[in-house]
Order: C-alpha cells, then structure tokens, then sequence
C-alpha cells in the first residue's frame, strides 16, 4: 500500500510507457471493492487504444516518492480524473490544470464525472462552480460466489472467443452496435496488444451464416479477483433475441474460472435495454456516475 511521506507532491506531462505502466498498477492499487471506482486498469486499456480521442498522451501524472498517485487524462472537453484514496486531496489541482488546459486549447466549457454518493467530489465541482448535468451512467456489480447463468442460444447460433485474423469482422460489428462508432481495423489490433488484453475473454456471438452479432470483452484484474466488461454490444439487427445476455453469462463464467470473484460494469443511463440485460444477468447498480460541466 502507499505511505503518507512528508514529501511534496509534483505533476508533470505523461512521457511514455513506463508512465502509462505506473498509472495501470495505479488502478489495480487502489482499487475498493466497496468504494468509488472511477476507472481500471483494463477500462483504460479500451479508452487508450479504442476509445479515446484525446489519447493518454494528453495527460497528466501526479507524483510523490517517485510513484503515481493520480492522473488527469483529457479527451476534447472532459476529463478524467483519478486519484488514490489517500490522495484525494489531489483533485482540486488536477481540475485547475484540466480547466487552464481547457482554455488553452480553446473549450468553452468542461466536464468531469462524480458518483452520487462521493460528497467530496460533489462538494468540490460545486465550489468550483460546475453544475450536474442529465448525463449519467450507472456503475454496476455482480458478485461470482452463487449459481451463474448458461448461456442461451436461439438454435443455430454459436459462441467462442475471437480470433487474432478475425480483426476485420471483429471491429466491423463494433462499428454497426456503436455506430457511429471510430473503431477501425488498426485501432483494434492495438487493443488485441493491449496489457490487458485476453483473447479467450473477447467473445463473440456468430449468426447461423457465420457472421458476428454480438460481442463482449471481459478484462481481469487477476491481483483484486475482478473482471470488468467492457463493451458490450449487439448488432441492430439481430437484438431481442437473447444474445446480450448469452454474451455476458459467458463472459461471467470464464472469469469466474479464472479466480474473480465479481464483475463490474457501466452503461448509460438513459438506455433501458442495457439496464434489463444486465438486471436479468444478476447485477445490482451501486451508484450513479454523473457527468458535471462548467464554463470556462
């Protein structure tokens, strides 16, 4: 665990590898199974080479002894912001330098996420005269001790991990259930790289024809006995028949095998066929994840 040590505490920009590897150990650190999570180590594996547009390079890393003990990671105008418990005091500079790094690049307003029940994050954006705004997620959990569901497929259909030479039609039914989504064939294969990243937990759900119609990775932290999904996605046309909930019931089996023993997940809060899918695979909301904006 990290000291409290009489030392000050400096930032400075993201230079590399070795800083994105510090901001991964971060996250497996400090991680609370009954607490606020803000991100994981696989999470940002997907924002990094998938998802994100401003890229880890536009970040931020605070230090202190020589260890990584937050990060403010920008992408256009919001930002993410992580800090270990014991450091939360951190969070206050972190939003000065977000929101000067705003107006510098020309934003005229920011956002940044808080949980409904951190009062401190709460209280901060508050004094710092953002206001909470309709955009919110939902932060859920399901534990992996009790009986798991199987997985149910209408007749014909299959589900198997992907394949490294599938890259093509893996990205490709990303891009349909998230359209417009930016992942392309490259962007893909550097998440098939990433540290994270396991093949036998990137599973896919294959139409009668062969094709791929719904999807889902699992990332484990193998250190705190947890798996994380995301995404989790179903082509359009081939939604209501259960293949969500087969993807993810898989995905829930494997990593229990695996040695975790819980699952957590986010999905947007106004999207009501992902909160039945993932209330009937057997997880309960621990919290709201709203997103706050102010001017600039």
């Amino acid at each position: 665990m990290l000291k409290r040590l009489p030392v000050d505490t400096a930032s400075r920009p993201y230079s590399g590898e070795e800083d994105y590897a510090r901001m991964r150990e971060l996250l497996v650190e400090a991680f609370d199974p009954g607490g606020l999570v803000y991100a994981t180590a696989g999470e940002i594996d997907w924002w990094r080479f998938a998802d994100n547009g401003g890229g880890v390079e536009a970040a931020r890393l605070w230090r202190e002894a020589g260890r990584v003990v937050g990060f403010a990671w920008p992408s256009g105008d919001e930002v993410d912001i992580v800090a270990h418990p014991r450091y939360r005091r951190l969070e206050e500079e972190m939003l000065a330098w977000a929101e000067r790094r705003g107006r510098y690049e020309g934003f005229s307003a920011l956002s940044v996420w808080s949980y409904a029940r951190d009062g401190r994050r709460n209280g901060l954006l508050e004094r710092r005269g953002y206001g909470r705004t309709g955009r919110w997620l939902l932060f859920w959990k399901r534990e992996l001790d009790g009986a798991l569901p199987e997985p149910e497929l209408p007749p014909g259909y299959a589900l198997r991990s992907v394949r490294g030479e599938e890259v093509e039609e893996r990205a490709a039914v990303h891009r349909s259930a998230f359209a417009p989504s930016q992942v392309t064939v490259e962007k893909y294969r550097a998440v098939m790289r990433s540290p994270a990243y396991r093949s036998d937990l990137d599973l896919v759900v294959c139409a009668p024809d062969g094709a791929f119609v719904a999807f889902c990775i699992a990332w484990l932290d193998a250190a705190n006995r947890i798996g994380v999904f995301e995404p989790v996605g179903v082509h359009p046309g081939y939604r209501r028949r259960g293949l969500g909930r087969a993807v993810v019931a898989e995905g829930l089996r494997r990593l229990r095998d695996l040695g975790a023993r819980a699952a957590y997940l986010n999905s947007e809060g106004a999207n009501g066929p992902a909160r039945r899918l993932y209330a009937a695979a057997g997880f309960r909301v621990l919290d709201r994840n709203h997103a706050w904006r102010k001017r600039l």
